[in-house]
């Protein structure tokens, strides 16, 4: 089997979790979200078994057994599968919704007052410059 059918460009990818792709890049950004595999020219390549791999975390995270974690996914694919091919671009799985924007906001929010403090120390240290005082 050649490699690289198992492998999803970041569109494809945010429609096998069942999110949006601006979801997926903000997840990407804060560090968080499923392991990008390789990048090509400025395209992100994930693998479906790390995709899959990361939903099945987010299901244990919010304990949720395998089988209700197989029923939900299954329900999922049969829904996307009765939409047709370019109906498909704003379908979104309302569990993953809200389980990655739980993550988004606690990784988020952890990078975000990390930003912050250097940024008031930056602006602590620059008040007490002569070089600010110029300006």
């Amino acid at each position: 089997m050649f490699p690289l059918k198992r492998m999803l460009s970041l569109r494809e990818a945010a429609g096998h979790l069942g999110i949006t792709v601006l979801r997926l890049r903000a997840l990407r950004l804060v560090g968080a979200g499923p392991h990008a595999a390789m990048r090509n020219k400025g395209g992100v390549m994930f693998r479906i078994e790390d995709l899959d791999e990361y939903v099945d975390g987010l299901y244990r995270r919010a304990d949720i057994s395998h089988t209700e974690q197989a029923r939900h996914r299954n329900a999922w694919r049969g829904r996307v599968a009765a939409v047709p091919e370019a109906a498909r671009t704003g379908l979104t799985d309302s569990f993953m919704q809200i389980v990655t924007r739980d993550e988004l906001l606690e990784k988020g929010a952890n990078r975000g007052f990390r930003v912050l403090f250097l940024g008031g120390l930056c602006l602590i240290f620059l008040s007490h410059t002569p070089l600010i005082w110029r300006l």
